[in-house]
């Protein structure tokens, strides 16, 4: 019985230590953080995206907001609205709450972990249970092993591949950056890069209409 009840507790801290990311480095100074992020697609601004970081007792609180609309004529024809909250300890994700307006798909999604498991509810719905696992809200540098997030957007447990690109020298706010590239790909490809700092610098999205969208720090 001791032997069962030993691998179950191996199996827990397995699961909880995929489901934990380092943080980025500037979150050890314990004052507020954030990072702002101007959108562009084919070199033209079309929103923002940016994320606020407030130490917690334990951890970080991490607001989220964001506002793209691309648009002909002065007429929206894609629009992406996003208020988010996430509390993080040691790593882990707590707690997170966002409403999303994805292109007329409204949704709110609340989740909370109960010891390795992450309870999920989607529009007021009764919450349903599943493995830990990260969302899928960019800002943490990722895990090679990671397989799985949760969307923010619309609560779903979605197959997600990670991929160590290699590292790029790129321009941040003027200056020449090293940065280690990645890929995210759950169906929709992005690749990200982190700085030195595990500092998100750079997001490169392919558009559904094959144009480039960069999220670019400001």
């Amino acid at each position: 019985m001791r032997s069962v009840r030993s691998l179950i507790a191996a199996f827990a801290l397995l699961v909880a230590a995929k489901a934990a990311v380092a943080m980025p480095h500037f979150l050890a100074k314990q004052t507020d953080q954030s990072l702002s992020f101007t959108v562009t697609r084919n070199g033209g601004a079309i929103g923002y995206h940016n994320f606020v970081f407030r130490p917690r007792k334990g951890g970080v609180e991490v607001r989220v907001e964001a506002d793209i609309r691309v648009s002909f004529l002065l007429i929206p024809f894609f629009v992406f609205e996003q208020q988010g909250v996430e509390i993080w300890e040691s790593g882990r994700l707590v707690s997170m709450d966002y409403v999303t307006n994805d292109d007329g798909a409204r949704h709110s999604v609340k989740a909370e972990r109960a010891g390795s498991r992450l309870r999920v509810s989607v529009d007021g719905k009764p919450p349903t249970t599943h493995p830990e696992m990260l969302p899928g809200s960019l800002w943490y540098p990722p895990s090679p092993d990671t397989t799985m997030m949760l969307d923010p957007g619309d609560g779903s447990p979605t197959p997600l591949k990670v991929q160590a690109l290699g590292e790029d020298t790129i321009s941040v706010r003027g200056k020449p950056t090293r940065a280690t590239r990645w890929l995210w790909d759950d169906g929709l490809r992005r690749e990200l890069w982190y700085d030195a700092d595990q500092t998100l610098v750079q997001v490169w999205i392919r558009g559904d209409d094959g144009s480039d969208i960069y999220y670019v720090l400001r």
